[in-house]
Order: C-alpha cells, then sequence, then structure tokens
C-alpha cells in the first residue's frame, strides 16, 4: 500500500511542476556570460501562476486525494 502512495505523490507532484509556466529570460541571455546553474531555487522563483493554473493545481491534488482515500480504504 505505501508504494502506491508513493507513486501517487510522486505523479501529483510531477504533474503539478509540468502545467506551471515558467518565466524565461532568452532575450537577456549572453554567450559570454555563462548563466548560473540551473537549481530547483531558481525554477521556483521563475514560475509564474495564472488563474487557470491554480484551478489544474487544486484539481490535480483533489483527484490525488481522492485516490489516496480509496487506496487506504481498499487496504
Amino acid at each position: 500500500m505505501w508504494w502506491k502512495l508513493v507513486a501517487l505523490m510522486s505523479a501529483a507532484t510531477v504533474l503539478i511542476f509540468c502545467i506551471i509556466p515558467v518565466r524565461t529570460h532568452a532575450a537577456l541571455f549572453d554567450p559570454a556570460n555563462l548563466p548560473p546553474k540551473l537549481t530547483i531555487r531558481t525554477m521556483v522563483a521563475n514560475m509564474y501562476f495564472t488563474p487557470g493554473t491554480i484551478v489544474a493545481i487544486a484539481a490535480i491534488i483533489a483527484v490525488a486525494t481522492a485516490l489516496g482515500i480509496w487506496i487506504v480504504r481498499s487496504a
């Protein structure tokens, strides 16, 4: 049962990070100056949320919660 919950949590996290738009700084890129390394912190700092993104995240969390409850009850 625990591995199903871990898989569900991982899938929900990946889906949430996939739907969030990320601002790019392509116009500011200078080939002579290499950009700093991409880290989770910089990636999260460049994310922005639209109303549709918030609704999609809420829907993903609601479905994952319902599946989690179903998994726990069936075990």
